[in-house]
């Protein structure tokens, strides 16, 4: 049959054999078992954030629900990218036209913003936890200008992809069926995708490296907040996905081979995007983590040990323990919302802050009381 009959003298993509190249084929069974990973782990961690927040005290903040969104927008664009590749899930490679690399570019256009906007709340979550937990007004300036700066660039990013084509649609004309169209060339989509890249290689590293100041006034052992400051750091690798991403972008449209360059970018999208998520949910939750760490002997648990006191009969009015040593301590009393102790949430990983005085407020929720005590061993009674 003759590819143009159909189309009026035009050809008929949908007669005109595109299959991939092994190389491109290999790539795309890679991705979608990547994306499929990490689409399992990451909707874990986010449930387990959501039940952390949520029983058994409701205590969901405006950063959680701006998470909710970034998953909404995570399982969007792995859904999209997944569909540029259905000869992975069904079908033969070798029957794929060039109709179904049109629409697999079309799809891959679409999910840009989509990944722009993914990106943009999964930072401004981390913001707006961070916002909770500090009080400094001068890193408060700073992680609301993050904010907005994330913000306008998310803005930017979804107009440079839907304006990059006009008309969008021939942003997947591989025919050049639209004659009127006019379009970015090829260096300035790498120029573009180099400085957005950049951008989020750098607000990769400061979310990243953001949580780790809170950890300095943790209350557990070292090893554990090695662990866990490990754990929160993952927000690095993301940073070197996009730097793998920019470097990719570099080199677009410089190949024969634009269906396994495309599917190279969207992959290291997706896993920037992932890992981005997974290390924003991690800090929430510290409590199960911390189960699990123990678990695997990474971490120690803490015995307490309770001593009877009994009278002195001496008419002291101090409490008198069976030892041979005496001394004297100061004991805090901590009395603290139980909100944050039930939640089991990142908010109980601060040490407190210690005021100069007795009965000093500290932070929002809790109020310390110091008093002093004195033990006494028999021995010295009997002196």
């Amino acid at each position: 049959m003759n590819s143009t009959a159909s189309t009026g003298g035009l050809p008929d993509p949908n007669l005109i054999p595109s299959p991939p190249s092994d190389a491109a084929n290999s790539l795309a069974h890679s991705f979608a078992a990547v994306a499929i990973t990490l689409n399992v782990i990451s909707f874990m961690l986010f449930s387990g954030r959501l039940y952390t927040r949520a029983f058994p005290v409701f205590i969901m903040g405006w950063d959680d629900y701006v998470i909710s969104a970034a998953w909404i927008f995570i399982v969007s664009n792995s859904t999209m990218l997944l569909l540029t590749v259905p000869y992975v899930f069904r079908g033969d490679p070798s029957a794929f036209t060039l109709a179904d690399v049109m629409h697999s570019d079309k799809l891959a256009t679409l999910s840009q913003p989509v990944w722009a906007w993914s990106m943009a709340t999964i930072k401004i979550s981390v913001a707006g936890m961070l916002l909770r937990l500090e009080r400094q007004r001068a890193i408060r300036r700073v992680l609301w200008a993050l904010i907005w700066l994330q913000l306008v660039v998310c803005i930017y990013v979804t107009l440079s992809s839907t304006l990059q084509c006009i008309p969008l649609r021939a942003a997947w004309d591989l025919l050049g069926l639209v004659t009127d169209a006019k379009c970015w060339s090829k260096q300035a989509i790498r120029v573009n995708s180099i400085c957005v890249a950049s951008f989020n290689i750098v607000t990769d590293v400061i979310f990243a490296l953001a949580p780790m100041m809170f950890l300095r006034r943790v209350q557990i052992p070292l090893r554990e907040r090695v662990v866990i400051g490990v754990l929160m750091a993952l927000g690095i690798f993301a940073a070197a996905a996009s730097v793998v991403k920019a470097v990719i972008a570099a080199e677009f449209g410089k190949t024969d081979d634009s269906n396994l360059e495309g599917i190279s970018m969207g992959t290291w999208s997706l896993v920037e995007e992932q890992i981005a998520f997974i290390a924003a949910c991690i800090p929430c939750l510290r409590r199960p983590l911390q189960q699990v760490l123990r678990r695997f002997g990474l971490a120690t648990t803490v015995n307490t040990h309770s001593v009877t006191a009994k009278p002195t009969g001496a008419g002291s009015g101090y409490g008198m323990m069976n030892g041979n040593h005496s001394t004297s301590y100061n004991g805090a009393i901590k009395m603290k919302s139980m909100t944050s102790s039930q939640a089991q949430s990142e908010e109980d990983i601060l040490a407190p802050q210690r005021g100069n005085t007795p009965g000093d407020v500290i932070g929002d929720t809790e109020i310390w009381r110091t008093t002093e005590v004195r033990v006494h061993s028999e021995r010295e009674i009997e002196k």
